[in-house]
């Protein structure tokens, strides 16, 4: 079954969940490459976008999860700052993390994640080989 085939069997509900998903993964990518997070984060808080009243956590982590396999280079930033401008259309706070970690003999990995009450909402790689570096709450 092609991609197309199954988008139009998704429930409507699923799909008012995707488009701004994937709007969010394009604006995070086309974001990044042009200036910084704490700049990008402030930007996405004075966009006027429709609330998302009622969608659950699990929706909104599907939603960015399904639109990032459709969205070629998406890595952990983009899908956390897309994830976090959801939730916050959604009333659920969010706080978007960012970590290292180093591996004997290996290069540096950063990651991004996350949190909404303190428990990360993306799987992802194991956080706790991950030291905290910064904390970035959504903006009002």
């Amino acid at each position: 079954m092609s991609t197309f085939e199954k988008y139009l069997r998704l429930p409507a509900r699923r799909k008012r969940l995707l488009h701004p998903a994937l709007a969010w993964l394009i604006l995070s990518r086309i974001g990044l490459a042009l200036c910084s997070l704490p700049t990008l984060q402030r930007r996405f808080s004075k966009v006027s976008s429709p609330r998302l009243a009622g969608a659950s956590l699990a929706e909104l982590r599907w939603a960015v999860l399904a639109a990032a396999r459709r969205v070629p280079g998406t890595k952990c930033l983009a899908r956390a700052l897309a994830l976090q401008a959801l939730m916050a259309r959604a009333g659920l706070p969010a706080q978007l993390c960012i970590g290292v970690a180093k591996e004997s003999g290996s290069a540096l990995e950063a990651h991004a994640w996350v949190l909404h009450d303190g428990v990360p909402v993306l799987d992802g790689p194991n956080l706790a080989r991950y030291s905290l570096l910064s904390v970035f709450p959504a903006e009002a």
